[in-house]
């Protein structure tokens, strides 16, 4: 476990004590045990183990998205399980942004409105969303798409669109889940520079869950997950 942050104000995403476990008739299944985790803004932190180690379960506890069994996740100094839905989802929106190995987005909308979602969501004018979206859009390089459809990109465009939608509400960390696990060489490496443009520009702190690597070692810290615990190396 690394030394805890003593000032509050730089911290961005916090876990303490966190547990996840299944009863299984009699036994009980432990899939993380006891994490602690603490983010400062604007760091990089790349989190690997093996298939079914739990970095998913994890990731989805530090978003809000799962209950941990035991413990407590902090994000921007609030603690999710004090809160309602409605404030968890309020805060989820405003804080955090999310990005999967398959991209999700919604097959009926454009891009402009994929990546405009979390701002109409959170209150804001459709027209104001969709230009503060399509700008966004423009910087990772989709100006010329904004109008297509999911259907009519290529893997890597709709996977810079997740992006974008993570990133619209500048919110204060992204966690991405294999982010490039399912794009060729070429649109991984693109990827991932375009996700450090952006972490050095807007300061926002990255969590990436990955089996890359390459990838891993581009962050500030890795994490190892195994046997429900966190272990940590030095990533340069």
């Amino acid at each position: 476990m690394s030394e805890m942050i003593t000032d509050p104000s730089t911290l961005v995403l916090r876990c303490e004590a966190l547990c996840k476990h299944y009863q299984q008739g009699p036994e009980k299944l432990q899939i993380l045990d006891h994490i602690h985790l603490e983010i400062c803004r604007g760091e990089r932190l790349a989190i690997v183990g093996p298939s079914g180690a739990g970095k998913t379960t994890l990731l989805h506890m530090l978003g809000g998205l799962d209950t941990p069994s035991e413990g407590r996740v902090e994000v921007a100094n609030q603690n999710m399980a004090t809160m309602d839905d409605r404030s968890r989802s309020l805060l989820r929106n405003k804080e955090l942004g999310f990005v999967y190995q398959f991209h999700h987005l919604l097959a009926e909308f454009s891009a402009v409105e994929n990546a405009a979602m979390p701002l109409l969501i959170g209150g804001m004018s459709r027209k104001q969303a969709l230009l503060q979206a399509g700008d966004l859009l423009k910087r990772v390089g989709l100006g010329h798409r904004l109008s297509h459809r999911p259907s009519a990109l290529s893997g890597g465009e709709r996977q810079r669109v997740a992006i974008a939608r993570a990133l619209v509400n500048t919110p204060s960390c992204v966690l991405l889940d294999e982010p490039t696990g399912n794009l060729d060489g070429d649109t991984a490496m693109s990827v991932q520079e375009l996700l450090l443009e952006l972490n050095r520009e807007l300061a926002i702190s990255l969590v990436i869950v990955t089996h890359d690597m390459d990838l891993a070692g581009r962050m500030d810290r890795i994490l190892h997950l195994r046997d429900g615990h966190l272990s940590e190396e030095d990533a340069s």
